[in-house]
């Protein structure tokens, strides 16, 4: 059998999904963190190539990635052709790291998509180490051609403003420069916590383990947060919990965060997740209108799971410090605030910060929600099937991106993907 869709006329897919509130909830599993893996694969070639990677997840980043990594370490002193996809991340590292690589010639490709976002801070600081990087079309993006060469990190800045990221790929590949990038003041840095994440898997690369285990996804447990949310009473139970405490992720703040909604987190004698919500703490927050307000600026991919789940629940909110939002997959403000307004939520959007003062318009009629190519979009929406009711979704295959699996683990909590 095949999921159910009808095609666009520009050839995307529309799924159908809805929720049987009589499904048996089942444990669900997560992949592992793919910020994670992707400091794992550079950080393993850097070091030495002789760690063995255990919990790598399978999804399209990753696997994108790791065959580029494979293809460097068997390459020779001929020009190489790589394509990273769609990955944001595994572009911005590989670039850093072909640059470093004296006598190797590359040329660095991607998705159209991911052609569109600029790496100019990136290159910039990589210049200034003495790379020659060689932008094949528009300058500060893909395609380019770089040749790599030994590096210096003396006098080198980073502007990390955008992206934490342009700071975690020179740090991940300076122990190959013939002096060490020294982190500047990085106070004003986005996602800081992915710096200091970069920094801890360093330390352990250092030391050679013979095995490196990549932790369960975060950011992948926050869908299933929201479903809790909207689900009082309901548990959906975790058998691969990420560790609540001493978690390399930033995003470990998800289960505090939900918590200030009464979404509560138990770790039984197994390691398995309990995740419940408190019908009674809901009631309260939607009776007074209070708003909650979060700042995540360290934590920006918990923003659509938190945004839709906090709408569906009729909890009145405002999110800040997440302009970076905007240079994601999508405009990931714009895109909430869009998407939200079809099922009647209208959001104040701003250049940093998102809000819903607690009411609801008119629902269009026969809406179809688009995730605008962005897996965090697909997510977010579709996990809200049990207060939206039957949705359909426009490109909804897009979760390969980072959660192959996802539909059928969401499934196994009873939102079910409509079969033919």
């Amino acid at each position: 059998m095949s999921a159910s869709f009808m095609t666009g006329g520009d050839g995307s897919k529309t799924a159908g999904f809805f929720y049987d509130s009589e499904a048996v909830g089942q444990p669900v599993c997560l992949p592992g963190s793919k910020s994670i893996a992707a400091r794992a694969l550079v950080l393993s070639y850097v070091f030495g190539n002789h760690t063995r990677l255990t919990g790598l997840p399978d999804c399209d980043d990753t696997r994108e990635l790791a065959a580029a990594m494979e293809l460097v370490a068997a390459s020779g002193g001929s020009q190489v052709e790589y394509n990273l996809g769609t990955g944001g991340t595994s572009l911005r590292f590989f670039l850093a790291l072909a640059a470093s690589l004296p006598g190797k010639d590359s040329v660095l490709d991607c998705s159209d998509a991911l052609r569109r976002r600029p790496l100019n801070p990136l290159i910039s600081s990589l210049r200034q180490a003495g790379a020659d990087i060689e932008c094949l079309g528009a300058e500060g993006c893909a395609p380019m051609r770089v040749r790599g060469k030994r590096l210096s990190g003396h006098g080198v800045t980073v502007d990390s403003g955008i992206s934490s990221q342009f700071a975690s790929a020179l740090l991940m590949v300076s122990p190959l420069w013939s002096s060490p990038f020294l982190l500047p003041d990085v106070r004003g840095a986005v996602s800081r916590p992915y710096i200091d994440m970069t920094l801890r898997m360093a330390r352990a690369f250092g030391r050679k383990s013979e095995e490196y285990c990549i932790e369960s996804d975060w950011s992948a447990a926050s869908y299933f947060y929201e479903y809790a949310l909207l689900n009082p009473g309901r548990e959906v139970i975790i058998d691969n919990m990420p560790p609540l405490k001493d978690s390399l992720q930033g995003d470990s703040v998800c289960a505090g965060i939900f918590g200030r909604v009464g979404v509560r987190t138990e770790i039984d004698g197994q390691g398995r997740g309990h995740i419940s919500c408190d019908h009674e703490v809901i009631s309260r927050l939607r009776q007074t209108g209070e708003e909650l307000r979060f700042g995540l600026g360290d934590s920006p991919d918990l923003v659509p799971a938190l945004a839709v789940g906090l709408c569906c629940a009729g909890i009145c909110f405002s999110i800040t410090d997440v302009a970076h939002l905007r240079h994601k997959e999508s405009d990931r403000l714009s895109v909430l605030a869009e998407e939200l307004g079809k099922a009647g939520y209208e959001i104040e959007c701003r250049h940093d910060r998102m809000s819903w003062n607690g009411i609801r318009k008119e629902v269009m009629s026969d809406a179809e929600f688009d995730s605008h190519g962005d897996h965090r979009m697909a997510m977010s929406f579709v996990t809200a099937a049990p207060a939206l009711g039957e949705i359909r979704m426009r490109d909804a295959d897009v979760v390969t991106k980072s959660f192959p699996d996802f539909y059928s683990q969401v499934g196994r909590v009873g939102v079910i993907r409509r079969i033919r």
